[in-house]
């Protein structure tokens, strides 16, 4: 008689027991299940969520659980072009790049509750790039896509959260538009800048302007300065000159002929140094009245 653990078995219970191993062990080989990093898996028991897989060996029942999906956790882009008009009625298509991924706590969520993501996500952005834009200008789209961005990335991820998506990043690219409005833009913005660098350049003269007119009225305050001294100078050197040729019994029509002569003298000197003048001179004796003298 046939023992098995020290109990006596019937002739046939081995080969009942060989049987029972064997099927016991396909069952267990059958319901093991490797779920790969950065995976989930989500389990149905008769169509009904049942748990999720976490990576590494699992097990689940064969013929009564399945596994309804493998949920990939790494961040995924989806990208869309999207063509909005903005306010001074301008198309513009803008490449919208999303980086999204499934939060690993609400797996289940991010599998049930939506049935396209991807589809579903394009959506809302183009719903909320349309409401952002229709505020904006063509410059202003240039030039505030990184706000724009900002506002998509927090609406998206207020929406996305409630299904079990987490939104990372939200990148715009420069927006595109038509070969002429692009040329009738650059145009625009070649029209500011020249207006820009004509105001600079007039500032510029400007300050130069102002800066040699005082100058030239420091200058001239100096110079009248100095020839009021000069003058001042010359008023005291001649008034001791008139008082010691008075002290020497000089007339004052002779003082004042010599002063007269001697003032003569300079300015024929002053003709001659400087050139190309007439000079007329109106003190000469009759005898040379009206002479006029060409000085080169």
């Amino acid at each position: 008689m046939l023992a098995y653990c020290g109990f006596p078995l019937a002739s046939g219970a081995p080969m009942a027991i060989l049987i029972l191993f064997g099927l016991v062990t396909l069952i267990v080989i059958a319901g093991l299940r490797v779920i790969d990093q950065q995976t989930l898996a989500i389990v149905e028991t008769f169509g009904k969520f049942s748990r999720v897989l976490t990576p590494g060996l699992n097990w689940i029942i064969p013929g009564v659980q399945r596994i309804a999906c493998l949920m990939d956790l790494r961040v995924q882009e989806l990208s869309a072009q999207v063509e909005v008009k903005t306010r001074d009625n301008m198309f513009v298509t803008l490449p919208v790049a999303i980086m999204v991924r499934v939060i690993p706590e609400r797996a289940a969520d991010a599998f049930y509750q939506l049935a396209s993501p991807q589809e579903q996500v394009k959506t809302w952005v183009l719903n909320t790039l349309r409401s952002s834009t229709a505020a904006m200008t063509l410059m202003n789209m240039y030039e505030d896509r990184d706000e724009l961005a900002q506002q998509m990335q927090a609406s998206l991820a207020e929406r996305m959260g409630t299904y079990g998506y987490e939104i990372v990043s939200v990148l715009i690219d420069q927006p595109t538009v038509s070969e002429e409005v692009q040329h009738a833009f650059n145009s625009v913005i070649a029209s500011e800048r020249k207006r820009e660098a004509a105001v600079q350049e007039a500032e510029a003269k400007r300050i130069l302007i102002v800066g040699e007119a005082r100058a030239e009225a420091e200058s001239q305050q100096l110079r009248a300065e100095g020839l009021a001294r000069a003058r001042t100078v010359l008023a005291a050197s001649l008034t001791e000159a008139i008082a010691q040729a008075k002290g020497s019994g000089i007339s004052e029509n002779d003082i004042m002929y010599l002063l007269l002569e001697t003032n003569r003298l300079d300015t024929v000197k002053y003709a001659s140094e400087k050139g190309k003048l007439v000079l007329m001179d109106l003190r000469a004796p009759a005898s040379q009245a009206g002479l006029q003298i060409p000085l080169d």
